[in-house]
């Protein structure tokens, strides 16, 4: 077949609501990120990763490692978000079908709200990992809508794609989970729908879910033995092996929609960006959102087919669950901001309510009260939502900069030893003090977390000379842990002042020390094992 029809084929199957949610998206997010994709902006985990090939199976990630050759493993922004937003682009395109919206402006906010959404940035200042991140997102939704359409090939492929998903990053799952409560909520509030399609629809989607799962930890399983691996004691993942905690289910249950409610409607919550007027927003948003769907109730009637009022009610309460599920498939941890990703769905869940109940509420004037009080208080969530996006960015890079700063300073202080020709071993004892450099910016308090340091992005003793070797291109190597303590541990150590004091930087039996702290804290074994990954 000639390229020109395969292409006109293609354009045939963009529909304007698909094309909307992908033109949104992108354009939305390359404005909204362009800092992340035209910096390279460093955290503690970035420092060795330069290059790296995502050898993540310890972490239970083993197609982290294949989704992420695009970027040929070297962290290069401006690709990495070309990447990163193409695929989550397509994921808007793929919610928008598989919610089979109709409005092309309610498609539109729906890409932008995925573009914008905080927990967004938080995976941008990972773009080492970036791309592949986005590229689960969109195998999730990928895998939603191929289940939805039916078959038994769709849906083999499906759980394929689901699994394949999870191998990149396992709470990604969230989002095919919310998004497939979306599409049977849909379902029920479809006048064309039955009760036995609605039905087998469900268990479709719920089957899909369970045996993708399945699938990947199944294929879990074979990658640790061929490598002879054991998971990380990362986020609870080495506690996974001995068993799920079904006596802490009800708990893990109650923090999913305590955390759920926190990150929307509590400000100043932990691990949330929520704002009093965010908070409003917010409110408004689920106010219109209710409002559509009692308008729906009430012009078609749902009490007289008692089965879609509560099965949409039922869904509708699950869906906070179902959003925060990465607490229920992690319950040994705390969910982190990239974990939260599939929150943004609550706003699909608006969009779903206003696409279906906006033309039922009074005329005129109440659907177009409504209508523009919804594009406002979505409009406000987008703009505010880009501010705490480049929030993040702005304080991940003054806090690089000072680490620049101070690391500068240490190596001007190494070089100036006397005895110092550089082929000497360097041991540096200590991490950088956060009390000497530290962000007292307010509004940085919003964004806090450790993946996003206030203070230095290297806090780990092992993090200066990642920083020195992969950041200042000085060849530095970190010594031997034995020698690390033991050098600590000597007298000639203990008697030297804290750096920046004259005589914190002494050559002792040919190699040049630099004592930082007083002592020097051993390597875990999870660090050992994580620099040793494969």
């Amino acid at each position: 077949m000639p390229l020109d029809r395969v292409l006109a084929r293609l354009r045939q199957r963009i529909t304007p609501t698909r094309r909307a949610a992908f033109l949104a998206c992108f354009i939305a997010g390359y404005l909204i990120h362009l800092f992340a994709f035209t910096n390279i902006i460093p955290n503690s985990d970035g420092l060795s990763r330069v290059f790296d090939p995502q050898q993540m199976t310890v972490s239970g990630r083993w197609f982290l490692h294949y989704a992420s050759f695009l970027n040929d493993f070297t962290q290069m922004p401006a690709l990495i978000g070309f990447f990163s937003m193409v695929f989550l682009s397509l994921a808007a395109a793929g919610v928008v079908t598989a919610l089979n919206l109709h409005s092309r402006a309610l498609s539109a906010f729906a890409g932008v709200l995925m573009a914008a959404f905080p927990c967004l940035g938080y995976t941008f200042l990972y773009m080492f990992t970036a791309s592949a991140y986005c590229l689960a997102i969109l195998l999730a939704v990928l895998a939603v809508c191929l289940v939805k359409k039916g078959g038994w090939l769709r849906t083999l492929a499906g759980v394929v794609l689901l699994a394949l998903a999870m191998g990149i990053y396992q709470a990604y799952a969230a989002v095919a989970v919310a998004l497939s409560l979306l599409v049977v909520l849909r379902a029920c509030l479809h006048a064309r729908s039955t009760l036995r399609g609605t039905a087998r629809l469900g268990f479709r989607l719920a089957g899909f879910l369970a045996v993708g799962a399945a699938l990947y930890y199944g294929i879990l399983q074979i990658f640790l033995a061929v490598k002879d691996l054991e998971l990380l004691d990362y986020l609870g993942m080495s506690d996974a092996g001995s068993g799920y905690p079904l006596a802490q289910l009800p708990g893990l249950i109650l923090s999913a929609y305590k955390q759920v409610f926190v990150f929307f409607f509590w400000p100043n919550g932990s691990n949330s960006f929520t704002t009093p007027l965010l908070a409003g927003l917010n409110l408004l948003a689920l106010a219109l959102a209710v409002a559509c769907f009692l308008a729906i109730v009430f012009r078609r009637a749902l009490w007289r087919e008692p089965w879609r009022l509560v099965g949409a009610l039922v869904l509708a309460a699950l869906l906070p669950l179902a959003v925060g599920f990465a607490q229920i498939i992690a319950p040994f941890s705390d969910a982190t901001p990239i974990m939260k990703y599939a929150y943004v769905l609550v706003y699909m869940a608006v969009l779903l309510a206003a696409d279906l109940g906006l033309s039922f509420l009074p005329r005129p004037r109440g659907g177009m009260a409504a209508s523009g009080a919804l594009a406002l208080c979505l409009t406000g969530v987008t703009l505010y939502s880009a501010n705490i996006n480049n929030l993040l960015y702005t304080a991940a890079d003054q806090a690089h900069r000072a680490t620049l700063s101070y690391a500068t300073r240490l190596l001007t202080r190494i070089e100036s030893c006397p005895g110092y020709t550089g082929e000497e071993e360097v041991l540096i004892i200590g991490s950088f003090p956060t009390d000497r450099i530290y962000a007292d910016i307010e509004s940085y308090a919003l964004v806090d977390h450790y993946s996003v340091p206030r203070d230095t992005v290297a806090p780990l003793n092992k993090h200066i000379y990642y920083y020195l070797n992969d950041w200042l291109n000085v060849p530095i190597a970190e010594p031997e842990e034995e020698t690390m303590i033991s050098v600590s541990q000597s007298e000639e150590f203990q008697a030297m002042p804290l750096y920046p004091a004259d005589g914190s930087v002494q050559m002792l039996d040919g190699r040049v020390v630099v004592k930082i702290q007083e002592e020097y804290t051993p390597k875990s074994d999870y660090e050992l094992a994580y620099e040793n990954r494969r």
